[in-house]
């Protein structure tokens, strides 16, 4: 998760990238990672050997895992704080400062582009994602997941984006509509959710069952959107 330049980045503080990475640590934290990358691997489909950019990398909860998939990995990310976590992870990835609207990689330069939980964040977004997809190679994918405004998490979440000592303070959350709008300027949108647990981790011993009958019957309520494009 990356703020760019909607408000001040909260993530400069590295209290706040700190709390930002134990999250996963916590039950509730790993039970939504888990489901939220089961579907963003199924879009994504890294492969070895792939040339990787994580754009909004964060602390590297993506990025280092690609790195361990076999993946050649540059993460990007406009915040010092959260790469300095994230470079204290894996030496094989090579963490690059800078935001998403201004990518210095030439045109089709990675197999896979991916950019989780960035997008809300970003002034421009829809030049953010031209550039991700400029440096998209013909035949590669790019996956975009954005917290969703219309499920319980992002209603959470908006209400943290008005609070100016909340880690999401300024983010802009999109519904599935508008979400969907900006990916298709790109191209044809293959697209689901994840996270039905709502918060504060009601059904946490039923999360396996509670996801499958999300993203059967509850689409457009899951709390991560994710959106494929291929190129």
């Amino acid at each position: 998760m990356c703020p760019e330049s909607v408000h001040p980045n909260p993530f400069t503080d590295p209290t706040h990238a700190d709390a930002y990475d134990s999250w996963y640590e916590t039950p509730l934290g790993r039970a939504m990672d888990r489901a939220q990358k089961r579907l963003v691997w199924r879009l994504a489909r890294p492969k070895r050997g792939e040339a990787a950019l994580d754009v909004g990398a964060g602390t590297g909860n993506y990025a280092c895992e690609l790195a361990r998939r076999g993946l050649q990995v540059v993460a990007r990310d406009p915040s010092e704080a959260m790469l300095a976590v994230a470079r204290a992870k894996d030496p094989r990835v090579t963490w690059d400062l800078g935001t998403a609207e201004g990518l210095p990689y030439e045109d089709g330069r990675f197999a896979l582009v991916l950019s989780v939980t960035a997008l809300e964040f970003m002034a421009r977004p829809e030049q953010a994602l031209a550039e991700m997809w400029r440096v998209t190679a013909p035949g590669g994918r790019l996956v975009v997941a954005t917290l969703n405004r219309n499920s319980p998490w992002g209603q959470l979440y908006a209400q943290m984006a008005q609070d100016s000592s909340s880690a999401f303070y300024g983010a802009r959350l999109h519904t599935p509509t508008q979400f969907l709008a900006l990916m298709a300027r790109l191209g044809r949108v293959k697209w689901a959710s994840a996270g039905f647990v709502p918060p504060p981790g009601e059904r946490l011993a039923w999360a396996g069952l509670v996801e499958a009958w999300g993203r059967r019957f509850r689409r457009r309520q899951g709390a991560l959107l994710v959106g494929r494009v291929r190129k």
